[in-house]
């Protein structure tokens, strides 16, 4: 339902305002679609319209009426039936996100494309768009079509922390990030040695999707807090388009995947890790990343597999190997000179896991990463609010701030709003 809004400036004019949500056809979504990419043209590599839509028709859970928008009446005649252009947005993103070991994950309704006109700026739009945002979301559980949310989620500059935490009580919360310098020159592919127990190549979807949606399950989402669960659809329809083919997978067949498996004829290929890395100030950010942790073990009566947490594969070698052909696409020059080095910027986490299988490898494969040279560079920029701490639902603040324990924070940039 649409709502009317006055703003009175402090030269004594007044704006007449219309707020709504976006019309489930694809003229007003190209309408929002054009608005996003002209409040983001100043930027160095500005966003085209096309990539707001693909953010919008690829996410399976989209909604056209949560896309809240304010349009502008330039005759200010409050009762003028004329639709005008828009000049104010948010959009709630629709997510469930995991809570780590041992609890459930909970709905959250990110948000995102926040954007206004210039000439509409420092009036306050932003503020009644989040306003109304919030309470849909808070109302969610008795909207038709809308799963309760249990809090809102977004991710936001130094700048813009202390505008959420007023007007909406959203509050940061730390994910460890390490920025981890990497030995070009020492880089190569096992692939190029002739070992053929593994072989990487970009990822295939639908093909792909179900390996990954479990392995990415057991990875992240069990073990983390914040993480988007992703569906096999996730996968296909958002995941595929958003990386494109920046995504990289390690496989192996089960015949050189298990060392006992000597009797076993099935030669699947098998996903045991992913990546995928992007270019941002100067520096590579680890977008998406996983290995296979668990261990297919077949009971002895069925013959069916039983998943357990064992680590079967070093991580380590996945980065590795991954992140070589990553580099490669990106333009780098592997076993390049000496002294060459790029900066990847990942998840403490994951890097801490990578330092601790490193040390099971030969030296050769140690001096790939500078270990002395490893900076801490955290991101505090994810902030949520909780709208009922009464109720017996893990948050993520319990999950993440607690004193004993306390799980990880993560939210893969392939999942950003």
């Amino acid at each position: 339902m649409a709502s009317k809004h006055i703003v009175k400036l402090l030269d004594g004019s007044t704006h007449h305002y219309r707020l709504r949500g976006l019309n489930e056809n694809d003229e007003d979504i190209a309408k929002w679609t054009k608005f996003c990419a002209s409040v983001f043209s100043y930027k160095p590599n500005p966003p085209s319209p096309s990539y707001f839509a693909r953010h919008f028709y690829n996410d399976p859970r989209h909604d056209a009426n949560l896309v809240r928008v304010l349009t502008y009446r330039p005759d200010n005649n409050a009762s003028s039936q004329e639709e005008d252009s828009i000049v104010s947005s948010v959009r709630i993103f629709q997510r469930t996100i995991s809570m780590g070991p041992r609890h459930p994950p909970i709905e959250t309704g990110g948000i995102g494309e926040v954007c206004t006109s210039p000439d509409h700026q420092r009036r306050g739009l932003s503020k009644v768009l989040l306003q109304d945002a919030l309470k849909i979301m808070r109302d969610s559980s008795s909207r038709v079509g809308l799963e309760a949310m249990a809090c809102s989620s977004l991710h936001a500059s130094p700048t813009f922390q202390p505008v959420y935490s007023k007007v909406g009580g959203y509050k940061s919360v730390v994910s460890q990030w390490s920025l981890v310098p990497i030995r070009l020159q020492y880089f190569f592919s096992s692939e190029s040695t002739g070992n053929q127990s593994v072989f990487m190549r970009q990822a295939q979807f639908p093909k792909d999707a179900p390996q990954l949606m479990k392995l990415h399950q057991i990875f992240s989402e069990q073990r983390f807090a914040g993480c988007i669960i992703r569906s096999e659809t996730y996968w296909n329809d958002y995941v595929s388009a958003e990386l494109g083919d920046t995504l990289w997978v390690m496989t192996t067949t089960s015949s050189s995947y298990h060392e006992d498996d000597s009797k076993n004829e099935d030669s699947e290929e098998r996903i045991v890790g992913w990546i995928s890395i992007r270019k941002r100030g100067g520096r590579y950010q680890l977008r998406e990343f996983g290995a296979d942790i668990s261990a297919d073990e077949r009971d002895k009566e069925t013959g069916e597999a039983k998943v357990t947490l064992k680590k079967p594969v070093n991580m380590a070698f996945v980065m590795k190997e991954l992140l070589s052909k990553a580099l490669s696409q990106a333009g780098e020059t592997v076993e390049g000179d000496e002294g060459s080095a790029v900066s990847l910027h990942l998840p403490t986490v994951v890097w801490n896991e990578i330092k601790r299988d490193a040390s099971i490898l030969d030296s050769c494969h140690q001096i790939y990463f500078d270990f002395d040279g490893v900076q801490v560079d955290d991101d505090d920029g994810w902030m949520y609010v909780v709208f009922d701490e009464s109720k017996e639902q893990t948050n993520v603040f319990d999950s993440t701030m607690r004193n004993e324990d306390p799980v990880p924070h993560l939210v893969w940039p392939t999942d950003s709003f």
